[in-house]
């Protein structure tokens, strides 16, 4: 199996994780809809760098470095999430809460794929 494939498994249960938490928060809590999506997502991020590390690019054991980098890359991830998510929001307030979220998840999978694989799970010697 593919690092792609594993990383697309991984991220997608943790999406699933994701979306369920900023849906109730918005939803049941009434959560703003940009504030709820960075509560899912941080949650399932630290979730997801532990299943990344040792199964999706078999990285070796966990390591502080890289859940540093990670960290990094989370915020950049979840700022491209918000930004989809507040701009889309904005363009139609309060219509289709899910797939705004959906979309923005779409978004930060993709600058999430890029910057994992080469700047966090890179070898050593290959980290751009």
């Amino acid at each position: 199996m593919s690092e792609l494939v594993r990383f697309f498994a991984v991220t997608a249960l943790g999406v699933i994780l994701d979306l369920a938490i900023a849906f109730a928060l918005h939803q049941w809590a009434g959560v703003p809809l940009w504030l709820a999506a960075a509560a899912g997502f941080c949650i399932a991020a630290g979730a997801n760098y532990v299943i990344h590390q040792t199964w999706s690019f078999r990285s070796g054991p966990l390591s502080v470095k890289r859940a540093g980098l990670y960290a990094v890359v989370a915020l950049v991830t979840l700022a491209v999430r918000v930004a989809i998510v507040a701009l889309l929001d904005r363009a139609q307030p309060g219509a289709w809460p899910l797939a705004v979220l959906v979309a923005g998840a779409g978004g930060s999978f993709c600058v999430n794929f890029v910057l994992s694989k080469w700047v966090v799970f890179a070898p050593e010697g290959e980290r751009s």
